[in-house]
């Protein structure tokens, strides 16, 4: 039997056991069921991977949960994780096409299932590591689609966490700046500097 894991991971027992029961629960959905189901997980760990990185406060809570939010959607998710650099690119795609095969599922009115030609065609780009003891008539589309992710769920599983680490603060740029009176205090010698003058209102 392969096993997977991902290196300098290391998971808690607990954790194991409750994937372990998510996989099995996923493997046993409907084909429509499925993609819906396994983005669903991975959607909830960008989520959660935003929300540890970002400066906590309102801010960050309108972002991500107010129900307009910029980012409240998976595909927005995606994007800002990697464009935040708290993903990277094999991750950034693999879940991109995670997601394409969702909205094809989600968006059929009826009868879409892993034997669709397109849908084969998708799982078949999929780039997750395949189990190398695992028999060629056992890769089926549905499988591919499992495999990947798993491999996903499973390189995020901690992501929050390490993310954390760098997690954003407020900071200031510039010094603070202030109106000075150039005849009470004149701007160093070659400094650059802005002046205002208060026009005179005749009354």
């Amino acid at each position: 039997m392969a096993a997977l894991w991902c290196e300098g991971d290391s998971m808690l027992v607990e954790h194991a056991e409750d994937l372990a029961s998510f996989v099995q629960e996923l493997q046993a959905e409907t084909d429509r069921g499925l993609p819906l189901v396994g983005a669903a997980l991975i959607d909830e760990k960008l989520h959660k991977t935003l929300e540890f990185f970002f400066i906590e406060g309102k801010s960050t809570n309108r972002l991500l949960n107010d129900p307009n939010a910029p980012l409240g959607t998976f595909s927005a998710k995606i994007e800002a994780c990697y464009s935040l650099g708290l993903i990277d690119k094999f991750e950034y795609q693999e879940i991109g096409l995670i997601r394409k095969i969702r909205n094809e599922f989600a968006h059929a009115r009826h009868g879409l299932s892993f034997e669709n030609d397109k849908i084969k065609g998708m799982c078949a780009s999929l780039q997750s590591p395949l189990p190398d003891d695992t028999p060629k008539e056992n890769l089926t589309t549905r499988f591919r689609l499992v495999n990947a992710i798993v491999c996903i769920v499973l390189r995020l599983f901690y992501r929050p966490e390490w993310v954390e680490k760098e997690k954003r603060v407020p900071k200031s740029w510039v010094p603070d700046s202030r109106w000075y009176n150039t005849n009470d205090k004149p701007p160093p010698k070659g400094a650059g500097f802005m002046g205002l003058v208060a026009e005179k209102v005749d009354k």
